[in-house]
């Protein structure tokens, strides 16, 4: 096997294991990005809830609200006792606390999304930039291939 036809297995090779590895990085970072938007969108509904109910708490009682009842559909309601919240715990289990420990544990919850989302912010980027290594050396090594079967 001469060196010229060696340089092209191997680059060949080489091409293929780098164009399989930005396929993988490239799907590991759709799902990056997809956590992101969801974790996302879970910090603007607990952003919303908490505004709620600290707009609520300023009220107190006897406040006037539109209650959602679905497809778009609310119902003028009267707030009774605003005092006690009735909060999801997780599992599908659900405690009544008073509306400052809501407030608290609300904001606790979107600080922890927030570091979560950081966290996958900074594996987006790494993921991010090694997909740019690896297109610049798929590049090279195309035109490499290429060069060498016009000669």
């Amino acid at each position: 096997m001469s060196e010229e036809s060696q340089f092209k297995f191997s680059s060949s090779e080489e091409l293929d294991a780098l164009v399989l590895e930005f396929s993988n990085l490239k799907a590991y970072a759709d799902v990056l990005r997809q956590q992101i938007e969801i974790s996302t969108g879970a910090i603007m509904e607990l952003v919303m809830s908490k505004s709620s109910l600290s707009e609520i708490k300023l009220l107190g009682g006897n406040a006037e609200v539109l209650l959602p009842i679905g497809a778009g559909n609310y119902v003028k309601a009267y707030l009774k006792d605003v005092n006690r919240i009735i909060v999801n715990v997780g599992a599908g289990v659900s405690i009544e606390k008073n509306i400052e420990e809501a407030i608290s544990n609300i904001e606790d919850k979107i600080k922890k999304i927030q570091s979560h989302v950081s966290s996958l912010q900074n594996q987006y980027a790494q993921v991010v930039t090694r997909m740019d290594q690896l297109q610049a050396r798929i590049n090279e090594l195309y035109s490499q291939i290429e060069s060498s079967r016009k000669v």
